[in-house]
């Protein structure tokens, strides 16, 4: 089948763990990577994201993870509107290859906006000029000690099976996110608080992503402290 570059090929529910043979489409079809793309920015709490000319979210939420999407290899415009506002957002040349993130983060850093990657590890997004120390212990006793800047992440030393994150303000006593013991996922992501005219304003929140070339999940890890 004949299909153009530029379009995004199929929505797939995000729980699904289907098989993916390879990245392609097979010998005599384009290339194709599968990917999805998570909403950490509290400025579009319902957005519509668009991969060149199609729409492959129409109300994703903050925060929020959208279904699985394939995309030919070629570069796009990722375009991201607020639905009430009609506020837009676009992020030119992003590349679709074998060698792509297959979660894109949209995020917030002051009065800008960006779009990233989500590697396997701890990353902050908190969305603030100061940097935080973590506390990321696991279940047999150990404890892994970072301060992470804004973007700033590091790798998770252990591989137990579960874990729990707290964090501090770099160089501050005073704890302001306990995530209580959760299970360990692939990356552990640090958010922007919740806008004021949430029900939640001002809460720090974390997401846990598990996620590899077929399959993507999220999980909020509210902060206990309240």
């Amino acid at each position: 089948m004949s299909i153009d570059r530029r379009k995004v090929l199929g929505l797939f529910a995000a729980s699904a763990a289907t098989a993916l043979a390879g990245c392609g489409g097979g010998d005599d079809g384009p290339l194709t990577r599968f990917e999805w793309l998570l909403n950490l920015n509290p400025e579009f709490p319902s957005a519509e994201l668009t991969f060149g000319a199609t729409t492959v979210a129409s109300a994703l939420p903050f925060p929020g993870l959208t279904s699985r999407f394939e995309v030919e290899f070629g570069s796009y415009t990722v375009g991201l509107r607020e639905t009430s506002t009609g506020e837009t957002q676009n992020f030119d040349g992003v590349v679709i290859d074998d060698l792509a993130p297959s979660l894109f983060v949209f995020y917030r850093h002051f009065n800008s906006t960006r779009l990233g990657s989500t590697p396997p590890g701890i990353i902050n997004y908190f969305d603030s000029t100061v940097a935080l120390d973590v506390d990321l212990f696991d279940d047999a006793g150990n404890v892994q000690l970072e301060t992470l800047t804004f973007e700033g992440g590091a790798p998770q030393n252990s591989r137990s099976q579960n874990c729990r994150l707290r964090l501090y303000a770099a160089g501050s006593t005073v704890l302001i996110y306990d995530s209580g013991l959760q299970q360990r996922t692939d990356s552990i992501l640090i958010f922007p608080r919740f806008p004021a005219a949430s029900a939640r304003a001002g809460e720090i929140a974390v997401v846990g992503l598990n996620y590899d070339f077929s399959f993507a999940a999220a999980f909020e890890w509210v902060n206990i402290l309240g």
